[in-house]
């Protein structure tokens, strides 16, 4: 990596660190907030704009990352009506059950539970009911700054229309519960402008779904697995190549979507130990106990952010991501990158790497040092 490291500043990471007491809930977003089986959902604009269409929206951090985070909360029951995205769109359960329901006329059904991640297929009509307790949490990761917004299914802009709610041509909210309808307003599309739309089966559906069960944890992810417990990390890939240093690691989804993602585990007392790479980063806790420390140890700022935050990382920045707690923490990365990310380390790090017999092999993967550079 030849890109020299910014520094971050205290400010410059407690501006990067986004905690459930710095949410702020959208709850006029969508056109479809006043439809009755909606109200009461919320929406959460974390790391860019998403595809809210309230001109008002507070975006936590607004500096482009190639990709967005947002969240959704509502109560048991609420619905949020279908619409259709032109980027993927990733949703990552951390509390409660949620139903999310593919096709205009709801053809094929999805179950979430806590830790299940599903990547909803661009164009095609989705949306998605609370099925559990009101506390139900989704973080959601959009493909792309600009996501080109979304599409709503006919009958929802009808319905809303009948609330008072229209869009705009530039997909804007327009309130008009005065009764009149507003001039330039956009138009349900008709069955012939949505018949070339996509469609999947059931079973196609549950390839976009990855549970628990079906991840495939690496003992031997990243470089520092290999210097002892202090660095007892694992990675589970979940949608493309990621920060992985272990060449047998596959990835369940494996189409781009514009980002990486992943899981993180680390032992109690343990951590990723000192490392950079060139593509933006955004860190979600999900459960332990957790510090983000970044520079290197003669610059180190750091923060310990309570379960449930992120965690925005500059590329190029030096960053150790620590267990504090007593027991195993985790967290979903999510990586700015549709090839695998190139991880440095510093010659510390490489040099004990040596001494214990590994280093890394031309494309960037962990390998016995002795049969490194053998092939010239």
């Amino acid at each position: 990596m030849t890109t020299s490291a910014p520094t971050v500043t205290e400010a410059d990471l407690t501006a990067r660190v986004v905690q459930p007491t710095d949410f702020v809930a959208d709850t006029e977003a969508f056109v479809d907030v006043r439809i009755e089986r909606s109200k009461g959902k919320a929406s959460y604009s974390f790391v860019g704009p998403g595809v809210s269409q309230n001109a008002d929206q507070h975006i936590s951090i607004a500096e482009p990352h190639g990709f967005n985070v947002g969240a959704a909360t509502m109560p048991h029951g609420v619905y949020n009506n279908a619409h259709l995205h032109y980027t993927p769109e990733v949703f990552v359960c951390t509390r409660g059950n949620w139903r999310i329901d593919i096709g205009r006329g709801r053809e094929q059904a999805v179950q979430l539970a806590a830790n299940d991640i599903f990547s909803a297929p661009t164009w095609v009509f989705r949306g998605f009911e609370n099925t559990g307790p009101d506390d139900g949490f989704l973080f959601v990761v959009l493909g792309g700054d600009d996501t080109g917004g979304i599409i709503w299914e006919p009958a929802v802009l009808r319905e809303a229309a009948a609330t008072g709610m229209y869009l705009g041509r530039d997909n804007s909210l327009v309130d008009a519960r005065n009764g009149d309808v507003p001039a330039g307003v956009l138009e349900p599309l008709s069955d012939r402008q949505l018949a070339s739309i996509d469609s999947y089966s059931q079973s196609e559906l549950s390839e976009h779904l990855v549970q628990p069960g079906q991840l495939r944890w690496s003992q031997a992810a990243l470089l520092s697995s290999v210097l002892g417990p202090e660095h007892s990390i694992e990675l589970a890939p979940v949608i493309g190549h990621g920060l992985t240093q272990d060449r047998r690691s596959r990835s369940p989804i494996c189409t781009p979507h514009g980002f990486a993602l992943e899981w993180l585990w680390v032992a109690p007392g343990a951590s990723t130990g000192l490392h950079r790479h060139g593509d933006s980063q955004v860190v979600l806790l999900i459960e332990g106990d957790w510090e983000v420390a970044l520079n290197e140890p003669a610059h180190e700022v750091s923060t310990q952010p309570v379960v449930g935050s992120l965690a925005s990382i500059p590329a190029s920045a030096w960053r150790d991501l620590r267990n504090v707690g007593t027991t195993p923490a985790r967290a979903v990365i999510v990586t700015g990158s549709d090839s695998p990310s190139r991880v440095e380390w510093p010659a510390e790090t490489l040099e004990r790497a040596a001494e214990a017999g590994f280093g890394l092999d031309a494309a960037g993967y962990v390998a016995p040092l002795e049969l490194l550079g053998t092939g010239k």
